[in-house]
């Protein structure tokens, strides 16, 4: 960020540490602040601040120097052991990254491999830790050892969006390339969190950074048969184009169908082709043209910046001004930074499909059912195996379209394709080529190991050496996937779900029906399902919500639970016919008793019903906020909290099932000692 900033706020930075404390010292020497001023103001170490200062001098030697120097070779050696990417020296340069790759290798500037020292240098330590680096000047191990083998790319850090699930297809490639005859099994990661990073997992780890420069670094000094790109998530499937493109053999799914799935444009066609339907969008660079495409296909619309600020990447616009406030205010739209509309279908059911392919005969793992409407993120989203709602004749055109997406592609290895249903008609949101953070849930509610599979498919093998094709025989129970959040930790976060994710984790629990499994799964994700002479605050935004929460209240009224609700919620329940509703007064009106933040802090609420209008008119309206206070001040007592009508009505559910009906705890291996077939 080379953005002008005033002095006084870069002092001011230096004095208070902040997450951005690094980047203002280097702007400070930038700015030709002194080392020793840095220092008594930030409090940083001089011998810390002459690093970084050392590797300002390189970035400015490298912004004078061209390839033609004579120097160049060394100054780029020296780069590369102050820690500069070649793409980091191509940029000071002017140049591409190709460039700089070919040029530091004619003149024989590559790493060397190193193996992480656990004995502290006592004696040779013989570990299959690795690392590479520029400060050696021979490899500690040797590559030609006439043995077999396949590098797998890991997931890389943990955040929300990427977490342990893709850890776990990553393991369990490892697993099955060592069950199907490869030799050595390579993964590169660089996260200390994860299993695949546990030294008796693969035969090599390399504990480096996922980018094009590493894995090709990796891959010219071991030559193995191939990479293994489709189980680490997004990180890896984006590598998969420019790897293919420097000559890596790419193990399963080619890189053109991998771009084919992932370029909006291609897909689309290909859809098409298919004739299969998808929401109508388009990519534009000027704000007027997302104006007036958002008015030709009519509100709301999904909007999908390339490039944004302050963290936000997906907004639901209900409206023009809507649109037009996200656009000037939080993203930027430009030829350069084009945003992506498309129209977002209210009311819909979002359905998964996870599956793998070798390339002719498809098999379908599973169709998932999102319990919440379209809207909430896939991560996000309270998942049923098998479909509670979805009408056989649905579910057959789900599977069908699957099947037509997968050969068209000529997918090798696992895919997830993503469908909205709607008055009886299906559409595809996207595909991806490459294994989803639902497929452990998948595998485990099926006791099929699909990762096994794709990984023997992209060794050569076929589905048909395995006896299953198309689809696997129907389970005997229910799995239910429930996404785990960590609002306790995440000071000020809003609890209210949407287009971005916002889960850390989550849980999956098999039962004897979908209550007995989303009951298991609730308790397992520490949220408490209240007892039926507990108390339920119900507050709902816009009247067309307020009479969908009807019937949900009278069930709750039925089950026992003493209702609490806001003014207007109140009224509209009341109308309906509905009893003994009492009336907590507006977080705004603190002077008003009773109050529901003294209910909330006194604990006298077991549960907290929130639904927020869809399309609230005014931003920072009092409603919001007072909405917004509910939610957070629940949170931060304990005591659960619901956003969405479905998940409320599926937790209604629960506690008419618990009335009736005991919960029974089975073992996984009981589960599936009862499957017709099971691969594990």
């Amino acid at each position: 960020d080379d953005e002008p900033e005033p002095l006084s706020a870069i002092k001011d930075c230096l004095r208070n540490p902040t997450d951005e404390r690094l980047f203002k010292i280097v702007k400070a020497m930038k700015m030709g602040m002194s080392i020793k001023e840095i220092y008594r103001l930030s409090g940083v170490d001089p011998w810390f601040l002459y690093k970084i200062k050392n590797i300002l001098e390189m970035e400015e030697k490298l912004k004078k120097l061209s390839s033609s120097d004579g120097k160049a070779p060394e100054i780029i050696r020296e780069a590369k052991r102050l820690g500069f990417s070649d793409a980091q020296i191509a940029k000071c340069m002017g140049v591409s990254e190709e460039e700089v790759r070919r040029f530091r290798k004619t003149r024989g500037i590559i790493p060397v491999v190193k193996q992480i020292d656990t004995l502290a240098a006592e004696w040779p330590a013989k570990t299959n830790y690795l690392y590479l680096t520029y400060s050696g000047d021979e490899d500690d191990i040797k590559f030609d050892t006439g043995r077999k083998k396949v590098i797998v790319l890991g997931a890389g850090v943990f955040r929300i969006g990427s977490s342990v699930e893709f850890d776990w297809s990553g393991v369990n490639t490892i697993w099955a390339l060592k069950k199907h005859g490869i030799d050595e099994a390579i993964m590169i990661n660089y996260n200390p969190e994860t299993v695949s990073t546990d030294y008796d997992i693969s035969d090599k780890l390399y504990f480096e950074e996922l980018t094009l420069e590493r894995v090709l670094d990796i891959y010219e000094k071991e030559k193995p048969l191939g990479v293994i790109v489709s189980v680490g998530g997004q990180i890896p499937n984006n590598l998969a184009l420019k790897l293919s493109r420097a000559g890596v053999r790419l193990l399963g799914t080619s890189s053109e169908s991998i771009d084919a799935a992932e370029d909006r444009s291609k897909f689309s066609a290909l859809l098409d082709e298919l004739g299969i339907p998808q929401p109508k969008w388009s990519k534009l660079t000027t704000l007027e043209e997302a104006e007036k495409f958002a008015e030709e296909i009519g509100y709301p619309v999904l909007v999908r910046p390339s490039y944004v600020l302050s963290g936000y990447a997906m907004r639901v616009a209900y409206s023009r001004k809507d649109l037009r406030d996200y656009l000037e205010l939080a993203a930027s739209v430009s030829p350069e930074y084009p945003v992506v509309i498309s129209k977002f279908i209210e009311g819909a059911k979002e359905v998964e499909v996870d599956g793998v392919s070798d390339g002719e005969d498809v098999l379908i793992g599973a169709v998932i059912e999102h319990i919440e409407q379209a809207g909430v993120h896939s991560g996000d989203a309270v998942m049923s195996i098998p479909p509670q709602s979805l009408s056989s004749n649905i579910i057959r055109k789900i599977e069908d379209y699957s099947w037509k997406i997968a050969r068209a592609l000529r997918i090798k290895g696992p895919f997830n394709i993503q469908y909205l249903v709607k008055n009886g008609e299906v559409s595809v949101i996207e595909c991806n080529l490459r294994a989803s953070r639902s497929l452990p849930y998948v595998s485990k509610s099926r006791g099929v190991n699909l990762i096994d599979i794709s990984t023997a498919i992209m060794l050569g093998k076929t589905l048909k050496e395995f006896g299953i094709r198309k689809r696997l025989p129907p389970i005997p129970y229910v799995a239910v996937k429930v996404p785990q959040f960590s609002f306790m930790r995440l000071s000020g976060a809003d609890p209210v779900l949407g287009v971005e994710m916002l889960s850390t984790g989550e849980v999956a629990c098999i039962g004897e029906n979908f209550a007995d499994a989303l009951l298991k799964a609730l308790q397992s994700a520490e949220f408490t399902v209240p007892d039926e002479d507990g108390a339920v605050l119900i507050t709902v935004g816009g009247e067309k919500m307020k009479r969908k929460i009807i019937s949900l209240a009278r069930s709750l009224n039925d089950l026992g639970f003493k209702i609490y609700a806001t003014e207007h919620t109140a009224d509209a329940l009341r109308k309906a016919g509905l009893k003994n509703i009492a009336v907590l007064h507006k977080v705004g009106d603190p002077s008003k008793k009773p109050n529901i933040i003294d209910y909330i802090v006194q604990r006298k609420i077991d549960l907290v019903i929130n639904i927020p209008a869809a399309n609230p008119e005014g931003e920072m309206s009092e409603i919001l906020k007072d909405e917004y206070t509910i939610r957070r001040l629940a949170v931060e007592y304990n005591i659960p909290v619901v956003t969405t009508l479905e998940l409320a009505s599926a937790i209604v559910k629960v506690l008419k099932n618990r009335r009736t009906s005991k919960i029974v705890i089975r073992s996984l291996n009981e589960y599936m000692d009862s499957l017709p077939f099971k691969y594990w």
